[in-house]
């Protein structure tokens, strides 16, 4: 069985490049840190360090087991935390990510309600695969994501992702633009406008407008990108061309810029709540409760 003494040990000498560094760094004496990181190798029936002219080094088995020794201690460091915490404020922490375009518009529902739960949410904002990295690794106990194209959604056992909401996808044109004040747009509509795009070419948001594009019969002509929607929607009110926007992500004051609703079914991308095995059923109710609750409102 590992124990945390080991996994440190082998934290330490990653960090430090040898066993008397590592020992200092600890606190420890050099044979003692020796002693946890042989205790590892026997648990993994491989040798973990192995000792060099420039001192040691992990080996390819201590590598590999590196990310998981500081997931565990991470997450050992945060029960001791939160615990303590609970014990003074009788409020159990829950570290939630979401992704930028959410923030504003989803989270204060979710804040509210876990507080009103007994729950002390810790906020985190993030894009999509530092979220999903932080939730596997178990630095995050939820995350509110969406799906994207050509990205996993298989978890390891114990994780949950729920869908919660089907966001619409709106194309926004300057506020004097021919096409301003209808109730909905065919896409074909707009094949002569150039695009303000995300910052890469693999964004969820340009990906669904290439496929709506293809099937409409054009080629988006991509003018500027940005990964700010608060900037994309600066350069669509400067004329630069038109955006297709996130329903969380549009302008709150639509006044310099006017959404056109797009008569395309498939124009939209699912948002979900994933949950680590850290998070309890109260806690789980709670999260998956108050996004629905937003989602049936609707989006101000």
């Amino acid at each position: 069985m590992l124990d945390l003494r080991q996994l440190k040990a082998l934290r330490a000498v990653a960090e430090h490049g040898s066993v008397l560094r590592a020992a200092a760094a600890l606190q420890w004496s050099q044979p003692t840190v020796t002693h946890h990181l042989r205790g590892i190798g026997r648990v993994l029936d491989a040798e973990v360090v192995a000792a060099g002219p420039e001192g040691t080094r992990l080996t390819a088995v201590g590598e590999a087991m590196l990310p998981h020794a500081i997931a565990i201690l991470d997450r050992s460091d945060r029960a001791v935390e939160e615990i303590r915490s609970l014990i003074v404020s009788e409020r159990r922490r829950i570290a939630i990510g979401v992704f930028p375009s959410a923030g504003a518009r989803l989270l204060p529902q979710v804040v509210l309600t876990l507080q009103d739960a007994g729950f002390a949410p810790d906020v985190t904002e993030a894009e999509l695969d530092p979220l999903m990295e932080a939730v596997i690794g178990l630095r995050l106990d939820a995350a509110i994501v969406y799906d994207a194209p050509g990205r996993p959604t298989i978890l390891p056992p114990g994780f949950r992702m729920v869908p919660v909401r089907r966001e619409h996808l709106s194309v926004i044109v300057p506020a004097d633009h021919p096409l301003a004040g209808r109730p909905g747009v065919h896409l074909a509509d707009l094949a002569e406008e150039s695009w303000v795009a995300g910052a890469a070419e693999s964004d969820p948001v340009d990906a669904a407008l290439a496929k709506a594009a293809e099937r409409a019969g054009f080629t988006p002509r991509i003018a500027i990108r940005s990964d700010d929607y608060a900037v994309v929607a600066a350069y669509v009110a400067a004329g630069f061309g038109a955006a297709l926007v996130p329903e969380l992500a549009l302008p709150t004051h639509l006044d310099t810029v006017a959404a056109l609703p797009v008569e395309d079914s498939t124009l939209e991308r699912r948002i979900f709540l994933v949950t680590s095995p850290s998070v309890g059923l109260a806690a789980r109710t709670a999260l998956e409760a108050s996004l629905r609750a937003v989602a049936d409102e609707g989006v101000a």
